[in-house]
């Protein structure tokens, strides 16, 4: 299954399918227990859709500097950026450049920090040995339109957290799955997946 193949791919125990990128991210702070009043780190250029979900939680995003000649957040800003009401932060691998993940994970053990990691577009990229989207408290893929890896829609939330997946389990279950990846979408995934 494409559940069994991206688990296995990431080294996480869990992956929770949906209709997108977008959703993905907000399911990935809605796990992290990120809501009204909190501060969610990020780079000052991302994807809209991540300061939509940041919204759509009700926190409030804090934007972070990017590095010099890159797409990448500066991640020597982002202890600076840390205040009392910062919960999380998301975490974007944009346009090609990969971001240091273990100077994030490191200052993120530090400040308490919750991890999403984008990594949307860069599906099977390695950063520091390790599975982009693995890093994180929470990694998230895309199979947008847009996307190297595509069904036109639809996305994926990784994570080994069992509290993590139980609130998005909890939070999408409104009788059946409101979020869906469908199954014909999963069977156009899987092909290009295992490529």
């Amino acid at each position: 299954s494409l559940v069994e193949l991206l688990a296995r791919h990431h080294q996480v125990a869990h992956v929770q399918l949906c209709s997108s990128g977008t959703i993905a991210v907000e399911l990935a702070l809605r796990g992290g227990k990120i809501g009204p009043g909190d501060e969610v780190l990020l780079a000052g250029y991302d994807f809209p859709g991540n300061f939509r979900a940041i919204e759509a939680v009700g926190a409030v995003p804090v934007l972070i500097d990017l590095q010099v000649d890159s797409w990448a957040i500066d991640t020597n800003l982002i202890a600076a950026a840390v205040t009392t009401q910062t919960k999380g932060i998301i975490v974007s691998h944009l346009h090609g450049t990969l971001v240091d993940m273990p100077a994030v994970m490191e200052i993120a053990l530090k400040r308490g920090l919750y991890v999403v990691e984008d990594a949307c577009q860069v599906p099977g990229a390695v950063v520091a040995g390790k599975a982009a989207g693995s890093w994180g408290d929470a990694g998230v893929l895309s199979f947008g339109g847009s996307k190297l890896v595509t069904a036109g829609r639809g996305g994926a939330v990784l994570t080994s957290r069992d509290d993590v997946k139980q609130r998005m389990t909890i939070f999408t279950d409104r009788g059946n799955n409101a979020f869906p990846l469908s199954e014909l979408q999963a069977a156009v995934i899987l092909p290009q997946w295992k490529s």
